[in-house]
């Protein structure tokens, strides 16, 4: 590993003896050092391989800046968030949920306060991610010996969010939160009764609803090659009308927000999770019509859990 640049002390952009940039922190690293030497790989703490689009210099920049304790506190909490949602979560995680840290501590202590859209929308939508977020907020508390408020997990819930979708953009999330408490406004305005976010049927249908927008955004439609589609498209029309009619007005909005048509296939996916939804909540379940299928999954439907979700699925 040879050094290609120098950010201070203990953070340096090196070249991999695989032939990558890294950015690599160690305490005392960098310390008299100079471009085009070779680095002692047992002073190397930490390894960050750039991905999506944060190059290395931006990197190797925003470590630079990061005191030590927030970058350790970010490295456990990505630690314990690989633990609790899957080891596929990005390594590049813990740079975004370093920053964001370091300037919650910063307004912290200057005593700044600052107000998060969509707070009551994160905490029903993504119970989970809005859990570990305030773990978080009481982690670095204890560990810095700051007072950050219980308001700071929304923000870091939204990042773990991001993460999971291997995204980098995060107002693309919060877009996402708003539409979905859109869609939960429309079920609840059609059925004229609250929906409790609490309930399994919930967490099941917003994984399905997460997976639908990332697969609209990237123009990417399920694909099942099952001749007996058409008939359960119908069966499912036919045998939950109400989760239907209502599934119309949830695929109007998403072609609105999404700027796309959906086809088929997705409003019968939508139909299932509200008519589920609906029995959960309110008994409306439309298996006592005539001529409804009895539980006819459809591919890549069944099996989806709402805290594992697996892309390669179809919720």
């Amino acid at each position: 590993m040879r050094i290609l640049r120098i950010y201070n002390n203990n953070v340096v952009l090196a070249s991999t003896d695989a032939g990558e940039e890294a950015v690599m922190i160690g305490r005392g690293l960098g310390f008299g050092k100079r471009k085009g030497q070779r680095l002692d790989p047992e002073k190397v703490e930490q390894t960050f391989v750039p991905e999506g689009a944060g190059g290395p210099d931006q990197i190797g920049a925003l470590l630079s800046e990061l005191p030590p304790g927030i970058l350790t506190l970010a490295t456990e909490l990505e630690e314990q968030a690989r633990a609790e949602f899957g080891r596929d979560l990005p390594h590049s995680f813990v740079l975004p949920l370093a920053d964001h840290l370091n300037f919650a501590v910063v307004r912290a202590r200057d005593g700044m306060h600052i107000e998060y859209p969509l707070a009551i929308e994160v905490a029903q939508l993504y119970p989970r991610e809005a859990a570990f977020g305030r773990r978080a907020v009481e982690l670095t508390n204890e560990r810095l010996g700051v007072r950050l408020p219980p308001e700071e997990a929304t923000p870091i819930a939204l990042h773990l969010v991001n993460a999971q979708f291997s995204g980098t953009d995060l107002s693309r999330t919060y877009r996402m939160t708003e539409i979905f408490a859109q869609i939960f406004d429309v079920i609840s305005s059609y059925y004229g009764r609250p929906v409790d976010q609490t309930q399994l049927s919930v967490a099941r249908f917003v994984t399905h609803l997460r997976y639908l927008f990332v697969r609209a955004e990237q123009g990417r439609r399920p694909t099942v090659a099952d001749p007996t589609l058409p008939a359960i498209y119908d069966a499912v029309r036919t045998g939950y009308p109400e989760a239907y009619a209502c599934a119309d007005k949830v695929m109007l909005l998403l072609d609105m927000h999404l700027d796309t048509t959906l086809g088929e296939d997705e409003h019968t996916y939508l139909t299932i999770h509200i008519a589920r939804l609906a029995a959960d909540m309110w008994g409306e379940d439309a298996a006592h019509h005539p001529g409804r299928p009895a539980e006819a999954p459809l591919p890549g439907d069944a099996g989806t859990q709402p805290d594992q979700p697996s892309p390669k699925d179809t919720p």
